[in-house]
């Protein structure tokens, strides 16, 4: 099993925590089949009307056999801000995909997470849809997918529950030089079906260069125009995060 640790210090400009999950920054490319996963820590500094100190903890674990994947996500943060009491947030994850030919694999997917910062006491996910591998050598990756899913979203304050159904679709890029440079690159669309003109597009790109074997420097940039957010929640969220990773797999 590939056992990753992450210690960061890192900087966020604006509004962080993009409301969209970038599942394709959380796959866990292998070969092989069997289990892998990894577990994270990280250490935030926030700053937009106020300052945010944030402690995460994360942990990923996935089970890959010749045509299927199981994946599993969790993560939690605590959050102070200068003047606020305590504020969390939370996210569980789990993926099942299924190679159907060496291009298509269908994904089914479901997802519950909260977060006071930004107004969600709780958002329910449940989708299914199609993946297309586009280009898949070695030192350049194309992916693409659309997903029909349920939402059921609960404001913070409000008891008033909202379920819709939107479209999840992305394009995943990934450019990688030798063992010393990769980057990623990932653009996801969500329209409400119902009201196309309801919709977010999520925009992240990590950049990751290799220190020594078992050290790597890591800058991810996030940004999310929700063009209906929740309440008092920003159109437009974005943050920059600078990591150190501490590798001990093989």
């Amino acid at each position: 099993m590939k056992l990753v640790l992450v210690t960061l210090f890192s900087i966020a400009i604006a509004f962080a925590d993009a409301q969209v999950l970038n599942i394709e920054r959380e796959r866990i490319k292998t070969d092989t089949t069997g289990w892998s996963g990894s577990g994270g820590l990280s250490i935030n500094l926030i700053s937009n009307t106020q300052r945010f100190t944030e402690i995460a903890l994360g942990a990923h674990l996935q089970y890959k056999t010749n045509r299927s994947l199981t994946l599993a996500l969790s993560d939690y943060e605590i959050i102070k801000s200068e003047t606020d009491d305590f504020s969390n947030k939370g996210m569980q994850h789990f993926r099942y995909n299924y190679k159907m030919n060496k291009v298509v694999t269908w994904e089914a997917f479901t997802q519950a997470q909260f977060n006071k910062v930004l107004n969600l006491k709780f958002r329910g996910l449940l989708g299914s849809g199609p993946r297309f591998k586009i280009l898949g050598l070695e030192s350049f990756r194309v992916y693409s997918g659309i997903a029909y899913m349920i939402e059921y979203e609960v404001p913070e304050g409000d008891d008033t529950a909202e379920t819709s159904q939107r479209f999840s679709s992305y394009i995943s890029l990934t450019f990688k030089v030798g063992d010393g440079f990769s980057l990623i690159n990932t653009t996801y669309f969500q329209p409400k079906i119902s009201t196309f003109s309801d919709h977010r597009v999520s925009n992240n790109t990590d950049l990751v260069f290799k220190i020594t074997r078992h050290l790597s420097y890591a800058l991810a940039f996030e940004h999310l125009t929700d063009t209906r957010p929740l309440p008092d929640v920003p159109t437009n969220i974005y943050s920059l995060k600078n990591k150190l990773l501490l590798d001990f797999g093989k």
